[in-house]
């Protein structure tokens, strides 16, 4: 006769056998089994600490940020959408609301200038090649390091950043001012090269880069004066902030930017060349100052300011097939009909 005891023994031995089968062999069914718990709780794990999907840079801007001693990139776009959300901090008065024109380009931004208010954009933050739109952050250095009547002769060296140029010749001696009217008008990358092989090129880019990053261009990087490599880089968000910095710090780079047409000497022989502007812009009455750029891998950029009753608007248009005279006249356009 089997004692109380022992059955309670039995019971206890029965009940641990199905416990175990149950844990470790989760197809019967009945009490959730081990394996599934451990499961779930690893999945709701893998949910709570997933890392943030990656952001995919254009493959121009990879190219350029794989070349040593380029900077970090950080892309990103503005909205799931990749348009920038309208900052209501702006002096300007929204009237309609038609929707700004869509463009295949990289990025766009439309700004107010005095308060960084950003009324329409694409890609605002979305990084890549400056091109010629370098030469702006170029020309703040050299407004602070040399004098205009500072004389520099071009050496042979200076043409490797563009051996087609056809203003400056080998040999020829001109003023600083006479460089920067080059520079900024015709967008010479041997004018922009000249000016920094003079106070030293390794010295002059990291200048450059130090500045950028004091003004809070996080996203910018510069690897020559010109903008003729790709690794050169920024984003719209940061061209609005070199664009605030000249208008309120160096307005003779705008004045610069809109002369239509000048003259400069070569020192040497007294002989007069005429340097015309690039810009389709120079002297339309509302056009206040600006850059083009064109490379290969940038596409055509453009950053261009406007006067509009008394207000500045920024308007950048980056990775445009060509010149983006067009879409920043069509932005300018939707910009007028929308705000006052």
């Amino acid at each position: 006769m089997i004692k109380k005891s022992e059955k309670i023994i039995f019971l206890l031995v029965v009940i641990g056998a199905i416990f175990f089968a149950r844990a470790f062999y989760p197809g019967i069914s009945g009490v959730p089994s081990l394996a599934s718990a451990d499961q779930s709780s690893q999945t709701a794990i893998a949910q709570t600490t997933a890392a943030p999907p990656m952001l995919v840079l254009p493959q121009t801007a990879i190219s350029a940020i794989a070349q040593p001693g380029t900077a970090p990139a950080n892309t990103s776009v503005g909205t799931a959408s990749g348009q920038a959300a309208a900052d209501v901090n702006s002096v300007f008065s929204k009237v309609n609301d038609a929707p700004p024109p869509v463009f295949s380009n990289e990025a766009y931004m439309v700004a107010d200038l005095t308060t960084g208010g950003v009324l329409s954009g694409s890609n605002v933050a979305s990084r890549w090649p400056t091109a010629s739109l370098t030469k702006l952050l170029t020309a703040t250095l050299i407004f602070d390091q040399l004098s205009t009547s500072t004389r520099i002769t071009i050496t042979p060296q200076m043409f490797a950043a563009d051996p087609n140029e056809h203003t400056l010749v080998t040999g020829g001696t001109y003023t600083v001012e006479d460089l920067l009217h080059v520079m900024l008008m015709p967008s010479s990358n041997v004018a922009a090269q000249a000016m920094a092989d003079f106070i030293g090129q390794t010295q002059f880019m990291a200048e450059m880069n130090q500045r950028a990053q004091a003004w809070g261009m996080t996203d910018t990087y510069f690897s020559d004066p010109s903008g003729i490599s790709a690794a050169n880089e920024s984003t719209a968000n940061d061209l609005l902030i070199l664009a605030q910095h000249i208008y309120n710090n160096y307005p003779g780079i705008l004045t610069l930017t809109n002369t239509p047409v000048t003259t400069i000497t070569e020192l040497n022989s007294g002989k007069k060349i005429t340097v015309r502007s690039i810009n389709a812009f120079v002297g339309e009455p509302n056009f206040v100052g600006g850059k083009t750029g064109n490379t290969d891998q940038a596409g055509g950029n453009l950053l261009s300011i406007f006067n509009d009753n008394g207000h500045q608007v920024l308007i950048t248009v980056l990775g445009a097939p060509t010149l983006p005279f067009k879409d920043t006249s069509a932005l300018y356009a939707w910009f007028r009909a929308n705000y006052r």
